[in-house]
């Protein structure tokens, strides 16, 4: 679910859009302003801001995905729920959360939320269309102080002079008048007839079509109404086409596969400046994968699956806080990892012996100082030290249908571990359940580790 694209939508509409049981964005109109220094005249806009006292439900939200979703109110809520513990859970972890043209939310030093809004944006419909632009300041002659400056070298003297007289121009000044004054009557009275006929000439015209309609006999059918069905593409997982440098190479390839029967669009530029164009988007890997091998076998062998980062880990822990453990080894389960392994984003997990745990039971790693779990002996799944391996594999969980998982973080040795969320008080028991899960493909080897506080 992509929260934010909704948030998003709903800014250009409200001034208020609140995240139930998280906070709520607010929007405030600011008008024009001109940076004096630089010369710049920025458009009015629309200023974002972020108040975590407002968390009650007002149902905007809500009703936005559920019609967008096609799915029911209470579905909806649920999903923005789990949404909201996952969020509350990488603040907790001291993570920054990005909400994509919208702001960076985190956690201070001391604990309160910090927000910083992103201009990417103008959420202000009135100023569609409008964007900054540099005007150079005017610069203005005075022309009295290079007077000055030459009155002060050459000094300026005005010497009265006596002129002749010479009445005939006096005369002539009268013969001009009257000619004029002679002219301008002359020239009214044409106009005055010239405007009589031509309103004589329009009432007769208008007289004929007023006969003409009143003889014809018109039947005005009502036109049928049109209704327009506009479907919203929406989706984390993206079958990609290709990437090009040139949007205009990138609008030629997405006609081209529209002319093919795709439902191709662009989703934007990449970290490399690079404009991406895929076949489709869908909101679940497995369709997804099933997509791609079609697409690969008949259209283009070097088409590859893209997930939204945000929503590898999203899914993936949205799966794991499912209170219902489905089977592993189903097979769709077999299709969705066999078509895994093919795409570019899978990564193998560091296995724990990656981390020096051996497969000896009673030799196990020992873990101190943390916070967010609690102590006592834990099954260890993948032990990672950057967060995009961990979420990578993460996903590999998920389309496993894998649950109760969950992550920590070392700071003594700066790793991320994958492990089971359930507790043992013993090492007896940690091992007993070793033993009953096995070596599992998806989860390489599992181990047992001990956390202290």
């Amino acid at each position: 679910m992509q929260l934010e694209t909704y948030i998003s939508d709903l800014l250009y509409r409200y001034e208020c859009v609140t995240i139930p049981e998280f906070g709520t964005f607010l929007t405030q109109p600011v008008s024009a302003t001109v940076n004096n220094t630089t010369n710049v005249f920025y458009p009015p806009k629309k200023v974002v801001s972020f108040n975590e006292q407002i968390q009650k439900n007002d149902g905007l939200l809500v009703n936005y995905i559920a019609d967008v979703e096609k799915i029911p109110f209470e579905i909806a809520n649920e999903k923005i729920a789990k949404r909201v513990t996952i969020l509350k859970d990488f603040l907790t972890q001291g993570e920054t959360l990005t909400f994509k043209n919208i702001g960076e939310i985190v956690f201070n030093s001391e604990g309160k939320i910090l927000f910083e809004p992103s201009y990417h944006l103008n959420y202000l419909t009135d100023a569609f269309g409008l964007s900054q632009f540099v005007s150079p300041s005017i610069t203005r002659e005075t022309y009295k102080e290079e007077v000055e400056a030459i009155e002060k070298v050459i000094p300026i003297t005005i010497t009265p002079e006596k002129r002749k007289s010479r009445p005939y121009f006096k005369y002539a000044a009268v013969a001009l008048i009257a000619l004029t004054l002679g002219g301008f009557a002359a020239s009214k009275y044409y106009v005055n007839q010239i405007e009589a006929h031509n309103q004589l000439a329009q009432e007769e015209a208008e007289q004929k079509l007023d006969n003409k309609i009143q003889q014809a006999t018109f039947n005005l059918n009502p036109f049928p109404a049109i209704t327009l069905k506009v479907t919203k593409q929406a989706g984390s997982f993206h079958i990609v086409a290709g990437a090009f440098r040139i949007e205009e190479n990138c609008d030629k390839k997405i006609d081209q596969l529209k002319a093919d029967g795709f439902k191709a669009r662009k989703i934007g530029v990449n970290k490399y400046g690079l404009h991406q164009v895929v076949y489709a988007s869908y909101e679940n890997r497995l369709e997804a994968l099933k997509a791609l091998r079609n697409i690969k076998k008949n259209h283009n062998k070097d088409a590859w699956l893209l997930v939204d980062s945000d929503t590898k880990i999203i899914n993936t822990l949205s799966k794991v806080n499912a209170s219902n453990e489905k089977s592993l080894q189903t097979a769709e389960t077999k299709e969705s990892t066999d078509l895994a392994n093919q795409q570019p984003l899978s990564n193998s997990p560091e296995t724990a012996d990656n981390f020096e745990l051996k497969e000896n039971p009673n030799v196990i790693k020992i873990i101190h100082n943390v916070k967010t779990v609690e102590s006592g002996y834990y099954l260890m799944l993948g032990a990672y030290n950057n967060s995009a391996k961990r979420d990578a594999f993460l996903s590999e969980l998920t389309s496993a249908e894998l649950s109760n998982i969950s992550f920590f973080f070392d700071t003594k040795n700066a790793m991320y571990f994958v492990y089971y969320k359930e507790k043992f008080n013993d090492l007896e028991s940690a091992n007993k359940s070793l033993q009953s899960k096995g070596n599992l493909s998806y989860t390489g080897k599992m181990a047992v580790v001990k956390v202290e506080n």
